[in-house]
């Protein structure tokens, strides 16, 4: 779509000139993540081999750590980790398959057994950015549709404006103009009253306008708040009126259908301040979430605007010469145009240029599926110019699935079993991810200690994947740039995330995203040098303008100190979110999080990749050994729920949820549904 680059790219550009887009290149170290023979094997997933890792020595890269009170100075730069799924002692083993609903009672159940160490999993990061995406898009979204907290964007004032010109102008025409102009109000005036406004319309208008909203309330696929939408009224407002306004309803025969939105464009052409209104609200979704997935009446004005409304005179012609110029956006879209477009996504395009025709057939997992094109290289996650965030969101997850294109590839030696747990990782993390975007996608010191035997081993303040976090604090970087540069200062420090509960947060959103994005880099520069990098080497000039190294890894290791107790960490995280529905009777392909399990993990270093020693304080460093951590990881389901079965609450999810301990169960009832 051009309205990006059109009226948003200066953004992107912004961001380019700071050196904060594009790919990685390949980091360093190497972690080994060994497996038993009986570990996985499917879909060509297999250990990784020692020879094929190429640790590059750094004699200058020396990190100090600490072991048994004893600060040991290491050379790490050489290093494998060898990373190992390991079964719980047995009489522990009843916690290996036991699904929690939250993290809160699964550190609980953890903490009842002897000398565990956890540690931070990407599931659990990720569980403290979930409800800062979904506050921050709410505050958004009820910011934009009333210009709030100073914002000159208010989509329902410029609904209603739209609405006032289209009869305006419809009153001063015959046939057959009049008729796309009324269809056009219609259609306005249907998605207000979708979203509870109250409108004092002609009959001609309001009749069939109401028509409109009840065939809309009858596609509960399509009517039906999920996500933070169900937090208030306000939310699952917007919800409905911008769901109506993406036409998916597509109830008209197109010659029609391209005729309203046609007229909208002859009054937008007519209308500047209508038309820059429009266009901010048309940057604003493509940026905070992706390009769009439809055609908007900003693309037909070059068409209409010479002629005016007389350029409706013959709109079969107009929509055979506009078609000619634009190729569909989507395989299978049911809204070639709209007024408020829905976002395309790399997982919506993937899905419907494989099973548009013929629907997912019985037993194909579409997340596998998405999952392979992604390894085999057919879809390819890399964010371009015209990327919105949950492109960066994507691209953030990519090396969970491709793990040899992070830098921390060469230090990291993966078994099976471990790199199906980052798979299964990228199950629940692009889940959560997607359902925030619902409505738009289709520490201290101590001295030295002397005479003291300790024995040195892969030391992790949490889950060691550098290139998650710096690709993650790029992605927060890109949307603060584009929300400050489209909604201005006054919006970023005035408003405030929502939380579920509709709380505000007592931070800002600039000072909010600024913080996490500290602590992210903070993550990326402790993960890097648990692994042996030298993080500098892979950030982009001018990076780390805004905030200095230090102050990142203090925000990191402060929150490291007390991650158990984090609110947004001890949130639920269980979710569903519809990813494709199909016409008829058919069943509609949904991804859940169905909880919180906990996984053993051994850690190693590798023969012959051991770090090498520089100093200590006084103690016998006696060789290396093993270590144990625990994560919190997330169990996700693909299901099929009858297409007659309305989208899921949370709530009501979660309900389900609760009557069960294992995922077999949950699925079971949510597909008898």
């Amino acid at each position: 779509m051009k309205t990006l680059s059109r009226y948003g790219l200066f953004l992107i550009v912004v961001l380019a000139s700071t050196n904060c887009l594009g790919p990685l290149d390949t980091l360093g170290n190497e972690t080994i993540i060994k497996n038993k023979e009986h570990e996985v094997k499917e879909d060509n997933i297999e250990d990784d081999k020692i020879e094929d890792k190429k640790p590059r020595y750094d004699p200058d890269l020396i990190v100090v750590e600490e072991f048994d009170r004893c600060k040991v100075s290491l050379n790490k730069s050489n290093t494998v980790t060898a990373l190992d799924i390991v079964p719980f002692s047995k009489e522990n083993e009843s916690l290996e398959e036991k699904l929690f609903p939250n993290r809160k009672e699964a550190l609980a159940a953890l903490h009842e057994m002897s000398s565990v160490k956890a540690i931070p999993s990407l599931e659990v990061i990720n569980g403290i950015m979930k409800p800062f995406n979904d506050g921050m898009y709410a505050a958004v979204e009820l910011g934009a549709e009333d210009g709030l907290y100073g914002l000159t964007i208010s989509k329902r004032q410029f609904f209603k404006d739209l609405l006032s010109a289209l009869l305006a102008e419809r009153d001063n025409l015959v046939d057959p103009r009049l008729s796309h102009f009324s269809n056009a109000a219609v259609f306005v005036a249907a998605g207000l009253m979708a979203g509870g406004a109250q409108l004092e319309l002609p009959s001609d208008i309001k009749d069939p306008a109401q028509s409109l909203v009840d065939l809309f309330f009858q596609d509960s696929s399509l009517s039906t708040p999920v996500g933070f939408y169900t937090w208030s009224p306000e939310l699952a407002n917007i919800f409905r009126q911008d769901r109506l306004l993406q036409n998916q309803l597509n109830e008209m025969n197109p010659a029609d259908d391209f005729g309203r939105f046609a007229a909208m464009a002859v009054v937008l052409s007519n209308n500047e301040q209508l038309r820059s209104s429009y266009s901010n609200i048309l940057s604003l979704y493509s940026g905070l979430t992706n390009p769009y997935a439809s055609y908007s009446p900003m693309d037909i004005i070059p068409y209409v605007e010479d002629g005016g409304a007389s350029a409706l005179d013959d709109v079969e012609s107009l929509k055979n010469s506009f078609d000619g110029d634009h190729p569909p956006l989507l395989t299978c879209t049911k809204a070639p145009y709209a007024l408020l477009p829905s976002s395309r996504s790399k997982d919506t395009e993937f899905y419907n240029s494989h099973y548009c025709e013929t629907g997912l057939p019985e037993g194909a997992s579409f997340i596998d599926e998405f999952i392979s094109a992604i390894k085999s290289g057919e879809v390819d996650l890399s964010p371009d110019n015209d990327s919105g965030w949950y492109d960066y969101q994507l691209w953030a997850m990519e090396t969970l699935l491709l793990p040899e294109r992070g830098p921390e590839s060469d230090h990291l030696l993966l078994s099976a079993a471990y790199k199906k747990k980052l798979i299964d990782t990228f199950k629940s993390i692009i889940t959560q991810t997607r359902e925030t975007h619902v409505k738009q996608l289709q520490g201290g010191a101590m001295g030295a200690v002397d005479n003291v035997e300790i024995e040195i081993y892969p030391l992790f303040s949490l889950e060691p994947f550098p290139t998650f976090y710096l690709r993650s604090a790029r992605g927060y970087r890109f949307v603060s740039l584009f929300l400050q540069g489209l909604l201005g200062d006054s919006f970023m420090s005035g408003a405030s995330r929502l939380t579920e509960d509709m709380e505000f947060s007592d931070q800002s959103l600039h000072d909010e995203i600024l913080e996490l994005s500290k602590r992210l880099y903070g993550f990326y520069f402790l993960s890097s040098e648990a692994v042996g990098l030298r993080p500098e080497t892979y950030l982009k000039e001018g990076e780390m303008d805004e905030f200095s190294r230090d102050e990142c890894v203090n925000a990191a290791k402060t929150w490291l100190e007390n991650w158990q107790q984090d609110e947004d960490v001890l949130r639920d995280p269980r979710v569903i979110v519809q990813v494709s529905s199909e016409d008829g009777e058919s069943k509609a392909v949904y991804w859940a999080v169905m909880g919180v399990k906990a996984l053993k993990i051994s850690s190693k270093f590798a023969d012959g990749h051991e770090p090498e020693i520089v100093s200590t304080d006084g103690c016998m460093v006696m060789g290396t050994k093993p270590m144990d951590y625990y994560l919190l990881v997330e169990d996700m389901e693909e299901v099929r729920i009858s297409n007659l079965v309305p989208p899921l609450t949370r709530d009501e999810f979660r309900a389900i949820c609760d009557k069960h301990d294992k995922a077999e169960d949950i699925v079971h009832e949510l597909e008898s549904l």
